[in-house]
């Protein structure tokens, strides 16, 4: 990594002697852009980063078109410029066989991109905005200062700036409040949320860079369901299929003119080791027999790249798959405001959580902005001094119920369907077989669901309308489908037990989405 690839950065005893309206720990896509928009709208702004470098992290490759219109809305989307990102336009998705196309609405597009190339794209523009400081340092905790016997206050951070030198001392900021945006493995979550809220595992991603590979649909997702929602296997063979590949889906996408990520999600909460060369040959053994013929040289060839230590860019890298709900803001430590992943999680399957991050920049620079427009986020006439706690804390409510506009449909639209596509067991795999027939039909059954999933339309009740419309036609299916190997319909001798099988589905639907609608609403 050379010099110019590190983003500038200030002074930390220097500018340690002012006092900040805001305080961001983390400046990645979410931290640079809260940076930006709340310094453009007339606040005080310093971020912490350990390292401003470009870095090289499995996480947010793609915007999808919810999120390319509030960054816009933000005045951000020239950073998408310069990265060579590449467009998308939609998906297309192989199951058991069946291949179906989903197209964004209208002339709508996402984008992918390299993860690293964009966070330095954002903090290059929070570095030239005036009012915003950058550090170099490592966070080590909230300053907190007791306010009577029961009440503490988050007064700001105590870091420890990087440097060359084995001799470095502690440095502490103060602001009025500190935003904490320190991703998904954050470092102050348990400071601040209820001891029994915490995330929960729901699988892992593996993920590989593949070289020039050749797309079956360029410019489109890819989702591989590992063909278990074929309707030509019988029983036993599903069976086997738990025994022998305990893969959920697989996604490809295109980042860049000549690489393209593949993320396969192990489920479970373990996945084997990298550097033993056991993952290498579980993704051989489990991966290529599912994939489309031609992604597999690029496919081999990722896979033997990835044991050249001297390649770190190939590497097999791990990510956590986690699910944490929402939890108001202002009621815990004053000062001190959760946002981003380590306020909110959900499964990465639908590429929502940027768009949702985003939003939640728009909706807070609005309510908490210094008075001045920012991109089209209209700011209040009577601006709050963020020193007065009790209308923060205020602010922060109204934040917590506008942005379900937007979190609800996309969260529980990320889980929902990782449960149909992975498909743990019987009543699951019957529910993605009628979900891959129910995109067949075209029209609205896929012009519904594609616009929650391109985060364009956000209504709850939309969600619920296609998914228990999926849950009918799977009962349907199930009826008319075939049932075996041969492709014979079910004759009247097996309706009784199909009867009992169909509403052993339907429960398991209200199962996979009404308790994550509860807590996400």
């Amino acid at each position: 990594m050379t010099s110019q690839d590190r983003i500038p950065t200030a002074d930390a005893q220097t500018a340690s002697t002012t006092y900040y309206d805001f305080a961001i720990i983390g400046c990645g896509a979410l931290g640079a852009v809260l940076a930006h928009t709340l310094a453009q709208s007339g606040r005080t702004v310093v971020s912490f980063d350990r390292d401003f470098s470009e870095p090289d992290r499995l996480i947010g490759e793609l915007l999808q078109p919810g999120g390319c219109n509030s960054l816009k809305t933000l005045g951000m989307s020239d950073c998408l410029e310069g990265i060579d990102a590449m467009p998308m336009e939609g998906y297309k998705i192989f199951a058991g066989g069946r291949e179906v196309d989903i197209q964004y609405p209208d002339s709508s597009r996402g984008w992918c991109f390299k993860y690293g190339r964009f966070i330095q794209s954002l903090r290059r523009k929070a570095q030239v905005t005036k009012n915003v400081t950058l550090i170099e340092a490592t966070v080590n905790e909230l300053v907190i200062e007791a306010r009577g016997p029961q009440e503490k206050c988050v007064v700001g951070v105590e870091v420890t700036p990087r440097s060359e030198s084995q001799d470095v001392k502690p440095i502490r900021f103060h602001a009025a409040i500190t935003l904490v945006v320190d991703g998904c493995h954050s470092k102050f979550r348990r400071d601040i949320l209820p001891k029994d809220v915490y995330p929960v595992v729901r699988s892992n991603f593996v993920g590989l860079l593949l070289e020039d590979a050749d797309l079956p649909a360029p410019h489109h997702g890819h989702v591989i369901l590992g063909g278990s929602s074929s309707p030509s296997k019988t029983a036993s063979s599903e069976e086997d299929d738990d025994a022998s590949s305990p893969i959920g889906p697989i996604l490809v996408y295109q980042i860049s003119p000549h690489k393209t990520r593949m993320l396969v999600d192990i489920t479970g909460p373990r996945v084997p080791s990298a550097s033993t060369g056991e993952l290498a040959s579980f993704l051989s053994t489990h991966v290529a027999p599912v994939l489309p013929p031609s992604l597999l040289p690029s496919f081999d060839a990722a896979l033997d790249a990835s044991s050249n230590p001297a390649d770190r860019s190939r590497r097999l890298q791990v990510m956590p798959n986690q699910y944490l709900p929402p939890t108001p803001q202002g009621r815990g430590p004053e000062g001190a405001v959760l946002v981003g992943d380590s306020l909110n999680m959900r499964h990465p399957l639908t590429g929502g959580g940027m768009t949702v991050a985003f939003n939640d920049a728009v909706i807070l620079t609005k309510l908490l902005g210094g008075g001045k427009k920012v991109g089209e986020v209209q700011l209040p006439e009577k601006v709050t001094d963020v020193a007065e706690w009790a209308k923060v804390c205020e602010l922060l409510e109204e934040w917590h119920w506008e942005r379900k506009s937007v979190s609800v449909s996309t969260n529980t639209l990320s889980l929902a369907l990782y449960s149909i596509f992975a498909a743990e067991d019987e009543n699951l795999k019957g529910l993605q077989n009628g979900c891959i027939r129910y995109f067949d039909l075209g029209g609205s059954a896929v012009s519904g669901p594609v616009q929650l999933l391109s985060i364009i339309n956000t209504s709850p009740l939309l969600l619920l309308r296609h998914f228990f419309q999926v849950a009918l036609y799977s009962v349907w299916c199930l009826f008319t489908g075939p049932q075996d190997s041969n492709h014979k319909r079910p004759s009247v001798l097996q309706y009784p037990a199909l009867c009992a099988r169909s509403v052993a589905m339907l429960w398991t639907a209200c199962v996979v989405i009404l308790p994550v609608l509860w807590n996400e609403a």
